[in-house]
């Protein structure tokens, strides 16, 4: 007789389907969480110039009955997606989830709100999809990486874009063999080079993840088929996306403990661990690439712990995992969104000014003479280890001879140092205001505080979107 390989496409279509609608208190604590985060730097990216191009567009393309940031104008599911998901990541202050290499909610909350919006769903729908929808990112995310995004894949517009197509097959309650459909058809449309990293095209990726995911479920939903091995097939993700090397990969990742990354896609126990409890997303604390934030806060304690001016400071050395100094490419950055992508410009501002903020992304504020000179002094060193292997180390020397040290594995928002509820209200109110009264923000905190509540419609949480 022969064996039957397990088929990771349909294992996780039958756990879309079949998981009890039985969350824990801290999943649905974290997935609300994620809402508030999301909805927040959406609005506060509402009008940068990508979101606005993107959504002029979009409203050309599609009208419908969604709600869309920034505007009264309502589209369909698809264009709204791909709206809101640009806006959500347009200032790279949205969450990153470990298992995936992915940000996450991104892709996900804005895939969700337009089909919810489009079909009447309650803001209760919303929470139960979403946490399905992490659960698959991160089992595709564990999938593939660590070499997946080594190769220079982003994996938001790759892992995100499928993971949230399980997350709109669950708020549309497709069946097993749909949801599968919509997965498969997902893979067709991910996609995303790390190379449009600090240009308008990233933030797009997330948009177009997020269209493709609801698109997905929607042909899905209408009968539409696609293969059945676009995941671990001989011509499926795990090989065109990882590398025809990929039996030798998955066995330098047999002893390895890298957020469950095995170069393998599980086919049992699809919901153990939950990993929205497990994981967690990591709410940032700086508007900028996450590779930044283990060397910002570790430069922060000594900087607290130890009370020295910039101008004490001879250089800071900064050694990282490779795979982090990767992603910041941007050593002499010329705009905002590559200033984003620079470990010596984001040190610098740090240094003189003890935080990295919204304003440190002006276009004149990349400019300012003292940080242009503070970046002379920032050199780095990538180390070839993964980044669950070694933390990034920060080392101070003053002019007098002193050389302070600090290393950090895990940055503050992680689930290990997670913001306080304080902290991430305090976010809230400083993406809000720049586009939004405080009265609607103060109503809009209120919605997002009810989320739970089974009778709430979507659109009583969208309609704040069009108030920016």
């Amino acid at each position: 007789m022969t064996k039957t390989t397990p088929n990771p496409l349909h294992a996780f279509a039958h756990w879309v389907t079949t998981a009890e609608r039985n969350w824990s208190d801290t999943a649905l604590e974290r997935a609300n969480n994620a809402f508030i985060d999301t909805v927040a730097v959406m609005i506060a990216g509402a009008h940068e110039a990508v979101t606005d191009k993107v959504r002029s567009l979009a409203i050309s393309w599609g009208k419908g009955g969604c709600n869309v940031v920034g505007t009264t104008e309502t589209l369909s599911a698809p264009m709204a997606a791909l709206a809101n998901g640009t806006a959500a990541h347009a200032l790279d202050f949205d969450d990153d989830f470990d298992p995936a290499k992915a940000h996450p909610s991104a892709v996900l909350i804005p895939a969700l709100i337009a089909l919810a919006d489009d079909r009447r769903k309650t803001t209760e729908d919303l929470l139960d999809a979403y946490i399905v929808g992490l659960q698959i990112i991160g089992l595709v995310g564990q999938g593939v990486n660590p070499y997946h995004r080594s190769r220079g894949w982003h994996a938001t517009g790759t892992v995100s874009a499928i993971g949230a197509a399980a997350g709109c097959a669950r708020l549309l309650k497709l069946s097993a063999q749909e949801t599968a459909q919509a997965i498969s058809l997902a893979t067709s449309m991910a996609g995303g080079f790390m190379s449009q990293f600090g240009t308008m095209a990233k933030p797009m990726h997330a948009g177009f993840a997020a269209a493709g995911a609801v698109k997905a479920a929607l042909f899905a939903e209408t009968g539409i088929t696609a293969g059945a091995e676009t995941l671990h097939g001989e011509h499926g993700m795990g090989t065109l996306m990882v590398g025809p090397d990929v039996a030798v990969l998955r066995e330098t990742m047999k002893n390895k403990d890298q957020y469950g990354q095995k170069v393998e896609f599980r086919t049992a126990s699809i919901g153990v661990p939950l990993h929205i409890e497990k994981y967690g997303v990591k709410v940032k604390r700086f508007p900028n690439c996450g590779s930044t934030h283990r060397a910002l806060d570790a430069l922060m304690v000594l900087q607290e712990k130890h009370g020295f001016a910039a101008d004490k400071v001879e250089r800071v050395f900064v050694r990282a995992p490779a795979m982090l100094l990767k992603n910041l490419a941007y050593d002499d950055p010329q705009t905002p969104s590559e200033a984003k992508f620079s470990l010596e410009y984001n040190i610098a501002v740090a240094l003189l000014y003890g935080n990295v903020r919204l304003a440190d992304f002006d276009p004149k504020a990349i400019k300012r003479t003292d940080v242009q000179e503070a970046m002379q002094r920032v050199a780095k060193e990538a180390v070839s280890k993964l980044d669950s292997e070694f933390p990034t180390e920060v080392h101070v020397f003053l002019t007098g001879g002193g050389h302070l040290t600090a290393a950090i594995d895990r940055p503050v928002g992680s689930s290990e140092r997670p913001l306080s509820q304080a902290q991430l209200w305090e976010k809230f109110d400083a993406c809000t205001k720049i586009h939004m009264t405080q009265q609607d923000a103060a109503s809009l905190q209120k919605r997002l505080l009810s989320m739970q509540d089974a009778a709430s419609p979507s659109t009583e949480l969208t309609e704040f979107l069009t108030r920016c």
